[in-house]
């Protein structure tokens, strides 16, 4: 079993910057990881490690959200999933490293600018009482559709959901935390379900599952200080700070 130790020590540091900062801001843990890791060791095998990893942090998660989860918020997305998952691993097995790099760096600017618009659920809220729209049970196929997709290829389902979860709550269908708990359980179902379909195309190798074992202490200290120092940070000036940082990130993986 061959494992480059810089390259574990280098993916350990970014899972706990990725948690830190996901204990502070409530969101990038994906995105960090994801956006940082390509830098320095191929995409493909980085989701491998992060998808194992991200299991046990939204499980941890979804234990503290536990009484605002509701089976129908779960199931509603998890059914458009069960069909975009292989339709994402299929591209996570034909695209090239280069191609990976420019989808991840895509997804992380989509990212950016949906969390952006959700801080701006007043102005959606408005919209909807306008309009008269009702996000319905479809819409939340369709995003756990393309959520599938993009976590079956990337690792990286959070776009679609963001948006589904912005109408939901600016419709008052949704309060936060029961929207932080569907999220916990869905994305925890994306990465069980990628992780599952990888082990059966023989995508999880044992230095892997290493590197994952390494990482995992590394993520859930950098999750428990996150959360220590929460309240000690100003918090919109902090995801500010974060959001900017993950755009100069993707335009470094769409450039480079």
């Amino acid at each position: 079993m061959e494992i480059s130790l810089l390259q574990a020590a280098l993916t350990a540091l970014v899972f706990f910057v990725a948690a830190l900062v996901h204990g502070i801001a409530g969101f990038g843990l994906a995105q960090i990881s994801m956006g940082l890791m390509p830098l320095f060791r191929s995409a493909a095998p980085a989701s491998v490690v992060f998808s194992m990893v991200s299991i046990v942090t939204n499980a941890r998660v979804l234990w503290s959200v536990r009484r605002d989860f509701n089976w129908k918020d779960w199931a509603i997305p998890a059914a458009g999933l069960a069909v975009g998952m292989p339709v994402g691993i299929y591209f996570f097995q034909h695209l090239s490293e280069e191609q990976l790099r420019l989808f991840i760096g895509a997804t992380l600017l989509l990212a950016v600018a949906l969390v952006v618009i959700m801080r701006q659920v007043s102005f959606v809220s408005h919209w909807i009482g306008e309009t008269g729209f009702e996000p319905g049970w479809t819409a939340g196929v369709t995003a756990g559709f393309l959520a599938g997709i993009l976590g079956g290829a990337i690792a990286i389902p959070g776009p679609p959901m963001i948006m589904y979860g912005i109408f939901m709550v600016a419709a008052g269908l949704w309060s936060g935390r029961r929207m932080k708990a569907a999220f916990t359980a869905f994305f925890g179902t994306v990465q069980l379900y990628r992780l599952a379909s990888l082990l059966i195309a023989g995508a999880v190798t044992a230095p892997l599952v290493l590197q994952a074992a390494i990482s995992l202490p590394a993520l859930l200290l950098g999750a428990w200080l996150g959360i220590l120092i929460f309240r000690y940070i100003p918090q919109e000036i902090f995801r500010w700070v974060v959001l900017a940082l993950l755009t100069v990130n993707a335009l470094i993986l769409l450039t480079g």
